[in-house]
């Protein structure tokens, strides 16, 4: 994939993905009325098609609907981040269906779920509003090649659009601060890019961005990391020449005895079909049995 095509899809993940901040609007309020004025204007028809009632498509069958809805204390409908992983949970099958069946699928959950009708009304006019933006966004981001020089632009276009078709306050409680977080992935991206910086520069820099993160997501990036963190430790233990206690000793700092044991196994496990690869005289039997013996070590 070429840089203009990674920056796209980066554009793309960043307007119509889940946020990963807060997202769940202020309890108590009601987003969208505060967005229309009032409770009439907020109201959408719930039209639920006949396809709707239909078994569920493939993708979907046999699995949980993923998020909720949120209800506050007077029975109104509170747009947030679970709301939005519903919208998305059924959406996923448009390939599949219609959008005016998923569109029913939608409001007929809400109300199997037992929410009363003005509620599922207002969810209805929401998700109205949510298929209009994504509709508009798929427009925008198919209008052109994006370079790095256009990155900044085109968020803030996508930016423009969340918030003059959702209108601001659900664009928050839909997406959370990622707005903030796409600021700061440019001036990432900028910061990479810049071929002037030293190695220490750009080090430094980096890190004074990555301060400025949210501390939830600071912890989340820390995790998704800890595995490679773990396997270049381990790597750079291999290459100085340590023993597999070692080895052992640091895995079980990391993990615990039991995913230690595990890993070594793995180990074990890869050596194995390593030297029968390189024989090349192993029989079909032992290379089929290394192999269950990977796959169970690794489960």
């Amino acid at each position: 994939m070429s840089g203009s095509a990674l920056l796209l899809a980066a554009i793309a993940a960043w307007c119509m993905v889940p946020g990963s901040g807060t997202g769940g609007g202020e309890r108590g309020s009601v987003v969208l009325l505060a967005d229309t004025g009032t409770a009439a204007a907020a109201r959408a028809t719930v039209v639920i098609p006949a396809a709707a009632h239909a078994p569920l498509p493939a993708s979907l069958a046999g699995t949980a609907v993923d998020g909720g809805f949120t209800i506050d204390g007077a029975g109104h409908f509170v747009p947030d981040s679970n709301a939005l992983r519903v919208f998305e949970y059924f959406f996923s099958a448009k390939g599949e269906e219609s959008q005016e069946a998923l569109r029913g699928r939608i409001l007929l959950h809400a109300v199997n779920s037992g929410l009363r009708e003005s509620a599922v009304a207002e969810i209805a006019a929401v998700l109205d509003r949510y298929i209009a933006y994504q509709g508009a966004a798929r427009a925008t981001l198919a209008s052109g090649a994006v370079g790095p020089a256009d990155l900044g632009a085109k968020v803030a276009d996508m930016r423009a659009l969340r918030s003059t078709t959702l209108g601001p306050a659900l664009a928050k409680a839909f997406y959370g601060d990622d707005a903030e977080l796409a600021d700061i992935e440019m001036r990432r991206q900028a910061i990479l890019r810049n071929g002037s910086m030293t190695k220490d520069d750009r080090q430094r820099a980096l890190a004074a961005i990555e301060a400025e993160l949210p501390t939830e997501i600071i912890g989340a990036r820390k995790l998704s990391s800890a595995p490679t963190a773990l396997h270049l430790k381990v790597e750079a233990l291999r290459a100085s020449g340590a023993a597999a206690d070692e080895i052992a000793a640091l895995r079980r700092s990391e993990y615990g005895a039991g995913a230690a044991e595990r890993l070594a196994m793995l180990d074990r496990s890869r050596e194995t079909w390593n030297r029968l690869s390189q024989r090349g005289t192993g029989t079909a039997l032992d290379l089929r049995q290394s192999g269950k013996r990977i796959l169970s070590a690794s489960a």
